[in-house]
């Protein structure tokens, strides 16, 4: 029988958290604490790297291959599965209340031009149909998911999670409102999909304020709830207190270890 990607990665990932020595969970608490923009790179090699263990590991594949091009052309995970190519794109968002599913890159002109005359309210059942139909259009492919919480203790609750498209359809019963914001007056779409959780899809020109995403999540429970409109799919929580962390010691110890780590190349 033939895996899927998804099959694959979720069963790496739940047999890795089992164990002791699991270093994934562990590794997003501390990268909670890292800017929005200077997380990724880090998370796309630990997770490289744990898929290469987990291959060999768990599925007896002695020389894996799995590449992290970090290449905006190419997905963020590669690797090869009994000589099938799969891949994976991840998303991490430590110590916020929103996260991103896609940026609607080849859709998010359109968007703008089918509202950019039309003023702010409850769409009309044609422009929802319309906007259901473009999101559908849209096809991100397996996509793996963090988000993180930060707690007052120090503790941070951790969630996986991941999905492989985009559809609007299971919330077109609800309302779905048009604004115009900010300066450039942009068009932003939300649907309230949970009592204190939206889905968003804004057409603004910055990483900060375009695509789609969902926002206003404060905890674990708006987390469940998400889970229960089948629009995402939790793999694993995790709730973990690291001790004694320091960001800045964090930073210079991890350049010591990466200093350490180049002057092997030259020996």
């Amino acid at each position: 029988m033939s895996l899927s990607t998804k099959e694959i990665v979720r069963n790496i990932i739940s047999l890795h958290e089992r164990e002791p020595g699991s270093y994934l969970s562990k590794s997003l608490a501390i990268l909670s604490h890292r800017p929005f923009n200077m997380k990724g790179q880090e998370i796309e090699e630990i997770v490289g790297l744990m898929i290469h263990s987990g291959l060999q590991k768990y599925y007896n594949i002695t020389a894996p291959v799995v590449s992290v091009p970090q290449n905006k052309k190419a997905a963020d995970v590669l690797f090869d599965f009994n000589g099938t190519k799969r891949e994976l794109d991840i998303k991490s968002y430590g110590g916020a209340e929103r996260f991103q599913l896609s940026t609607l890159k080849l859709i998010l002109q359109s968007i703008r031009d089918e509202f950019q005359h039309d003023g702010p309210g409850i769409l009309s059942p044609s422009k929802k149909n319309w906007l259901i139909d473009k999101i559908d259009e849209v096809q991100p492919g397996y996509t793996l998911s963090f988000l993180s919480f930060i707690r007052n203790t120090g503790a941070i609750d951790i969630h996986g999670f991941d999905f492989e498209s985009l559809s609007l359809r299971p919330f077109e019963s609800l309302d779905f409102e048009l604004r115009k914001t900010g300066k450039e007056q942009r068009v932003e779409l939300f649907i309230q999909i949970t009592n204190n959780s939206t889905l968003e899809i804004s057409a603004g020109g910055n990483p900060y304020n375009r695509g789609m995403w969902i926002n206003g999540i404060r905890g674990n429970e708006d987390m469940n709830q998400i889970y229960q409109t089948n629009f995402i799919h939790g793999i694993f929580r995790e709730n973990v207190t690291p001790s004694n962390f320091d960001k800045d010691k964090y930073i210079f110890d991890k350049a010591k270890a990466t200093i350490e780590l180049i002057r092997a190349f030259y020996k």
